[in-house]
């Protein structure tokens, strides 16, 4: 039988985010929609109403999805002081990737500078890549297989955003089809990344454990490709809410979880329709969720630990409390990671460089 990861030595050492520089408002997007609407008789005003989203971020034309995970990883390295050539194995969780081949974690590879050592690997889990990359980090520490691992994440939304305007303005979209492709609409960019080594000392993060459960046979409730998503949005989110629910459960029998337990939540994001349901079903107090959704849309595998390091920013993670990094994945898959903030916790990573 599968058991529930428990770590014993594995800390967060350092964290980063990276965001996309060009900012699109949900008005200009549905501006842009407008034909469509009014073809349709849509109501201006229909995807901030739907899901709470104001703005997302998106990078320049012509990006590769790897561009927000190495820019995060820069920042990881120059902000806390590690070395590339230190690292021993590369996980690439993104949702989008640069090419079928080579591996996205290969090109992070090179444009890092990391070592020959270094092993960069794809791991693929839709929105709960990172999630699992921090698992098997963990798993490996553990161990004693390495001493550092990189878990990063970038997603691009642009393209899939532009080929999916492009198919809603064509004069034959449907209703059908708007709803169908509504959850692409709330999709955003950016990029994170986290370094998992060995260590308890007083500043240190300490992963403790995960639990994780899948519904494949809901996988086709959300399909994507290079060219755009078609989602059943109702039927994803109750049986995903279903699924977290029952994932939740596992936590309180393998950690003793309850719902008072996090402070804060760190989670994927969709929206705040998405995000609401996740929390109720879990009875989370809605305050200590951390909301990314309103400025930065989903951002699929960077979502969760993008959170994590607005959280800290913020002042959010409370030395002697527990953390949860959470999220529900297409697929379907729910995972969620639970982090110790030990009492020494400084409250706030170290100020950047100077000129960052």
């Amino acid at each position: 039988m599968r058991r529930h990861p428990v770590y014993r030595n594995a800390s967060l050492l350092a964290w980063a985010r990276d965001e996309g520089p060009d900012v699109l408002e949900t008005s200009a997007l549905e501006e842009a929609l407008a034909p469509l609407f009014s073809r349709l008789s849509l109501p201006r005003g229909i995807l901030a109403g739907m899901t709470g989203i104001e703005a997302r971020r998106l990078y320049p034309p012509g990006s590769p999805p790897s561009l927000g995970a190495v820019g995060a990883a820069r920042r990881l390295f120059s902000r806390w002081g590690y070395s590339p050539l230190d690292v021993d194995v590369l996980y690439s969780t993104s949702v989008g990737r640069d090419y079928l081949e080579p591996s996205t974690a290969s090109i992070i590879h090179s444009r890092l500078g990391l070592g020959p050592g270094c092993a960069p690997l794809d791991l693929g889990s839709a929105c709960l890549g990172f999630i699992d990359g921090l698992n098997l980090a963990a798993v490996q520490v553990d161990a004693g297989l390495c001493d550092l691992a990189l878990v990063v994440a970038g997603e691009n939304s642009r393209p899939v955003l532009e080929s999916t305007l492009d198919r809603l303005l064509s004069g034959d979209a449907t209703r059908r089809v708007f709803f169908d492709n509504f959850a692409t609409l709330t999709l955003g960019s950016g990029g994170a990344a986290m370094l998992v080594g060995r260590g308890r000392g007083p500043a240190l993060p300490r992963l403790r454990g995960m639990v994780s459960l899948a519904d494949g046979a809901s996988n086709h409730l959300c399909r994507g490709d290079f060219s755009g998503m078609t989602t059943d949005s109702a039927r994803l989110l109750a049986k995903g809410v279903e699924l977290a629910a029952r994932t939740f459960a596992a936590g309180r029998d393998a950690f003793g979880w309850t719902p008072g337990l996090f402070d804060p939540v760190v989670s994927h994001q969709v929206s705040e329709t998405n995000t609401r349901r996740f929390a109720e079903a879990l009875g989370l107090p809605w305050e200590r969720v951390v909301r990314t959704y309103p400025l930065y849309g989903n951002m699929g595998a960077a979502a969760v630990p993008f959170a994590f390091d607005m959280a800290c920013e913020e002042g959010r993670l409370v030395p002697g409390g527990r953390c949860a990094m959470m999220g529900i994945g297409s697929g379907l898959s729910c995972a969620m990671l639970e982090v110790e903030i030990p009492e020494g916790f400084p409250g706030a990573p170290p100020p950047p460089p100077q000129g960052q």
